[in-house]
């Protein structure tokens, strides 16, 4: 065991929760969102890279997701009265016309959230119930988040930490870059790995470092070698060139 006292510039990080989650994220750029789970469902918009949907369900290689709220969704207005359904079953349409695919079905007395109308149609709201297709090519899962709860403490006291089987380098100061500007919100994603600053380090899927990690040995540990999404201040010290990422999320990328 080694004790080492060095110059804390950030906050102490406590885990709050694990959740699983079951959050997709998008690993193309402009990929189509269709009405059916086949190349020939009518095209509904585009999903960019890095958007996040929640995943409903699988089908034969695509990925059922929530309909995000962007997606067109019509009423007939004969079948609405004060935003209630009249009918036992309401066809919602992706288009204000009777042959236009069907997103979803809604029944009586459901409530719906008018957004304009047009001719007889009422565009509303995608019901939550409406699921729409996006090719598993092109997603992959957020398997897990981890939230950080932040205890604040002075940024020039030191701090006695104890630190087992870890090579440090300590030749150099903790002192923040005065010519950068400091704790600006960010998110980085890459593969988690160990440095020898006692830091962690991200690394991008093609071997480039991207940034460095503050926190504790035991809270970052178990993450090494995932692929995650990281979001926090980050900030810059005179000795190191990387920014050093204080995180508020992580999120675990499969």
């Amino acid at each position: 065991m080694k004790k080492i006292i060095l110059l804390s510039l950030f906050l102490l990080l406590s885990f709050k929760s694990y959740s699983t989650s079951n959050d997709v994220v998008i690993t193309g750029n402009r990929v189509s969102i269709r009405l059916s789970p086949s190349i020939k469902g009518e095209l509904l918009d585009r999903a960019m890279l890095g958007d996040h949907f929640s995943s409903v369900t699988e089908s034969n290689g695509w990925q059922g997701i929530s309909a995000p709220d962007f997606i067109s969704a019509w009423v007939h207005s004969d079948y609405v009265s004060n935003n209630i359904v009249l009918p036992k079953k309401l066809n919602v349409r992706i288009g204000p016309n009777k042959n236009y695919g069907v997103l979803a079905i809604l029944s009586e007395g459901q409530e719906v959230n008018q957004i304009e109308v047009f001719n007889e149609w009422i565009k509303i709201n995608p019901p939550s119930n409406s699921v729409v297709w996006i090719s598993k090519d092109f997603v992959s899962n957020v398997i897990n988040i981890v939230k950080i709860e932040s205890s604040e403490e002075s940024n020039e006291i030191l701090e006695e930490e104890l630190i087992e089987n870890t090579v440090i380098t300590t030749n150099f100061s903790f002192d923040l870059n005065v010519n950068k500007e400091q704790g600006l919100l960010s998110e980085f994603q890459g593969r988690l790995s160990m440095s020898k600053y006692g830091l962690y380090k991200l690394t991008s899927e093609n071997g480039e470092d991207i940034c460095f990690i503050r926190g504790r040995k035991y809270q970052l540990e178990p993450l090494i070698n995932n692929l995650l999404l990281l979001s926090g201040k980050k900030y810059f010290i005179d000795d190191l060139e990387l920014p050093i990422l204080q995180p508020n999320t992580i999120k675990i990328i499969n």
